[in-house]
């Protein structure tokens, strides 16, 4: 499902799913214990062929009943939210500007005043929304919450423990508009960015997809740009216990 470019320029997303099925890692503050709480289910409509999309969590070493109830908690919000932004035009008109990426296959439009807004994993104000071709029209797949500008790893909340796994994006170059920050190519983790550009940084992400995804639904990015994920972590690909058919 996900697509990787043919090159670098114009060629990297800012956010997107896992750019290989690894094991399954813990997400930010992986609370100990295991979780004996029964599987939740959400349920959405999938515009790619008008069925049913359940999102079902499974309970997993590491998984507490409460991160299992709050990562169920933020897809349903997001499913139910996330009609606001249905097509890029009604994001365009609450403020969202792409990227420029949308020749990966999936576009992403970032509203940049709500980097800063103090709103931390707001339904209704994510920082980022997702988007792909479907039946020949663009449609939202996913919605993208980050972090503070200047938010580490260790600020983020632990949603759902091993379910979910937030990522940042310290070698992607974006352009300096703060209305509207384009792609503008990769560099390495200790390098720098063209003149005119600057680095996205280590503001941490995190995905939420209400789309049928290869890694299930908090999946990160994946390609070209994909993303680091923390420190002795692997990047997320759980298909067993967090799924979307």
């Amino acid at each position: 499902m996900r697509r990787v470019l043919p090159g670098v320029a114009g060629a990297v997303v800012l956010l997107l799913a896992v750019a290989g099925c690894g094991s399954s890692s813990s997400g930010g503050g992986r609370a100990a214990g295991s979780n004996t709480a029964p599987p939740t289910t959400s349920t959405t409509t999938a515009p790619k062929n008008g069925s049913a999309v359940t999102i079902r969590l499974n309970s997993e070493p590491g998984v507490t009943p409460v991160e299992l109830q709050r990562a169920d908690k933020l897809i349903e919000d997001t499913i139910r939210d996330i009609k606001h932004f249905r097509t890029p035009q009604q994001a365009y008109a609450a403020g969202y500007r792409s990227i420029g990426d949308a020749v990966t296959g999936d576009e992403h439009y970032v509203n940049w005043s709500y980097a800063n807004d103090g709103h931390i994993l707001d339904p209704l104000r994510p920082e980022s929304v997702v988007y792909e071709m479907v039946n020949g029209k663009q449609q939202a797949v996913a919605a993208m919450y980050g972090m503070p500008f200047g938010s580490t790893f260790a600020d983020v909340p632990d949603v759902g423990g091993a379910l979910t796994q937030w990522h940042v994006h310290a070698n992607l170059c974006l352009t300096d508009n703060p209305q509207q920050r384009v792609v503008a190519g990769l560099t390495s983790i200790q390098g720098s960015c063209p003149p005119g550009t600057s680095k996205a940084g280590n503001t941490p992400m995190l995905h939420v997809w209400i789309f049928p995804n290869p890694c299930g639904p908090f999946a990160a990015l994946e390609g070209v740009g994909a993303g680091q994920v923390p420190k002795g972590q692997t990047r997320n690909c759980d298909t067993k216990n967090a799924s979307v058919r």
